[in-house]
């Protein structure tokens, strides 16, 4: 089943190293960042595969994805003229993107990559209070894994004092109700405090009281 599941996204990834949504569509920046991601959760729990098939496949994807992400950032300013830069300017996009690009670092980026990946940990640092409770997640396990652990613990700090917590429901935030985009997915926006709570602070009885 395993081998079967692989073949499927290797026959289904198209020759720029991306995904689309379904057989026969177009190239799709998000749904390339949510398998991507999957293999970085995978590599986490040590049920990588080391074929090389999947290594070359992830590797392409990656690929379209920097490229992506470079894009997104140069058409900031290139439709923006007299645009602010030290503004909030980190879409969600490109917050899914460093989540996703942090399970690898392993993989070379280029200088350029990387300049825009220090530009927009700038801007977590500075307007991580404002965004919502999926986005802070992310935040804090991008900014733990490229070791800025000061952003990390506050953001944390700031998601306990603003959470509850009783015996029923174990550890919650009354602001995680569903909607429309991808980032209002109140299960997933749990499990994301989960993995951010377990791998930044290791605090067992916290992590118990999110998992109820």
């Amino acid at each position: 089943e395993l081998a079967s599941a692989k073949r499927k996204l290797q026959n289904n990834q198209m020759n720029n190293g991306a995904w689309p949504w379904f057989e026969g569509g177009p190239s799709n920046r998000y749904i390339t960042q949510h398998i991507i991601t999957g293999f970085g959760h995978l590599k986490r729990l040590n049920v990588s595969s080391s074929a090389v098939e999947t290594s070359q496949m992830i590797q392409n994807a990656i690929n379209y994805l920097d490229a992506e992400f470079v894009k997104e950032y140069k058409d900031l300013k290139k439709y923006n003229k007299n645009v602010d830069l030290s503004k909030d300017h980190l879409s969600y996009t490109q917050l899914h993107y460093l989540y996703m690009r942090s399970f690898f670092p392993e993989v070379d980026k280029s200088k350029e990559v990387q300049t825009i990946i220090d530009y927009y940990q700038t801007q977590i640092q500075k307007y991580w209070l404002s965004r919502s409770l999926y986005a802070k997640g992310l935040m804090a396990l991008v900014s733990h894994r490229a070791k800025d652990k000061s952003t990390a613990d506050k953001i944390l700090k700031s998601l306990k004092e603003n959470s509850i917590t009783n015996d029923e429901l174990g550890m919650y935030w009354k602001d995680n109700k569903a909607s429309w985009f991808w980032y209002q997915a109140p299960i997933e926006t749990q499990a994301l405090m989960i993995e951010a709570f377990g791998e930044i602070q290791s605090d067992t009885k916290t992590i118990d009281n999110l998992k109820v």
